[in-house]
């Protein structure tokens, strides 16, 4: 038999329908006392049962906003415009070359300011090409009659009365700085000077041209005892780089050096004309006597090495001593690095007199001690 009521009845929820599991409760208590804590004091992240709080997340940019930065921006810019580089370099080089061609002096010039100098020349005259680097066309186009090797290998230009310099550029030469200008001539691009010495002297015995047996004898001291070193005519001999100088044809030949006149290459690249006289080395000494020099206010001279033997400052220092029957005129050293270098000594005792001229040469060892002097005797002019 079926009740009444049932059919009466509303039908369930359908959430209700299908009941789920149910959640466990609380025990008696236990939310009051939450609720209190929270309330108390804030939630801790290390409570079992607690949620961590969240790390704070920084803002999102908004799209577009990104900065380049100006660095990157510079670079970016030069390298867009870096290929003009190229064709600025050109159109550069272009026009130095361009001046360089146009500002020669052509050979004409070079011909013609040959003649000018050729009637102005006297034989005790300097000739000099202005800037220095034009020196070995200038001697190209004057030839050996002018641009001799007396005035070219000069050992300085205080010996000539006067001085003739061809300038190209309006370059003038240094070594004329303090002379008097006595004449100036344009010819084409070039200019003819003429220059007058302010303090000339007048040159008693030049030593470098006393190689001869009637004027010059050589030895080698060992001690006590003077070995003679004879005296040969012969054929100039020339080795390569690091040789040293010429070996001269017309010498003095000892054992373990000799004496003649050369051409130094000099530490500054000039040529000098003078005495190639090596040292011995060790306790030996090289000894040259020159006979009957004639004397005035001074002796007045010059040394040096060759170039590749100094350069890098390795060798032993060389010294010279020059004496006379009075004594000790003077001594002068040699050290690598300083390359050509004048001495001077007073001889006031012995001007006007004829005498000999001893001039000692030592060096500690002979390794690579190209050694090479000149000197003469002379008064100044008043």
């Amino acid at each position: 038999m079926t009740d009444a009521r049932d059919d009466d009845a509303e039908p369930a929820p359908a959430s209700a329908a299908v009941p789920g599991p149910a959640a466990p409760e609380d025990p008696p208590g236990q939310g009051e006392v939450l609720a209190s804590s929270s309330e108390a004091a804030p939630q801790e992240t290390g409570l079992q049962g607690a949620a961590p709080p969240e790390a704070a997340l920084p803002e999102a940019a908004p799209p577009g906003a990104a900065s380049v930065p100006p660095a990157a921006t510079l670079g970016a810019r030069v390298a867009r415009w870096a290929f003009l580089a190229v064709p600025l370099v050109g159109a550069l080089e272009l026009g130095a070359h361009l001046v360089q061609t146009h500002s020669v002096a052509p050979d004409a010039d070079w011909q013609a300011a040959r003649v000018v100098v050729q009637a102005k020349l006297r034989p005790e005259d300097l000739l000099l090409f202005a800037p220095k680097w034009e020196d070995p066309v200038g001697r190209a186009q004057f030839g050996d009659a002018l641009a001799t090797l007396a005035r070219t290998a000069r050992p300085d230009e205080t010996r000539f009365p006067r001085a003739v310099e061809v300038s190209a550029r309006g370059a003038r030469r240094p070594e004329l700085a303090a002379w008097k200008v006595l004449e100036e001539q344009a010819v084409g691009r070039l200019v003819v000077r003429t220059y007058e010495n302010p303090h000339p002297v007048k040159v008693l015995d030049d030593l470098v041209l006393r190689v001869s047996p009637s004027k010059m004898a050589v030895s080698r001291v060992d001690g006590e005892v003077e070995t003679p070193c004879p005296f040969t005519a012969g054929r100039v001999q020339a080795g390569g780089l690091g040789a040293g100088p010429a070996i001269p044809g017309d010498r003095f030949q000892c054992v373990g050096s000799f004496v003649g006149v050369s051409i130094l290459h000099a530490l500054d690249h000039d040529p000098k004309v003078c005495l190639f006289a090596p040292p011995l080395g060790g306790a030996a000494v090289l000894r040259v006597r020159f006979r009957g020099v004639r004397f005035g206010a001074a002796l007045h001279g010059h040394h040096g090495l060759q170039n590749e033997a100094e350069r890098d400052k390795l060798g032993v220092p060389v010294s010279l001593d020059l004496r006379t029957e009075l004594g000790l005129v003077g001594r002068a050293e040699h050290k690598d690095g300083m390359g050509w270098t004048g001495f001077e000594f007073g001889t006031p005792e012995l001007a006007g007199k004829t005498t000999d001229l001893i001039a000692d040469i030592r060096a500690a060892n002979a390794n690579r001690r190209h050694y090479c002097f000149e000197a003469d005797t002379r008064e100044v002019i008043p």
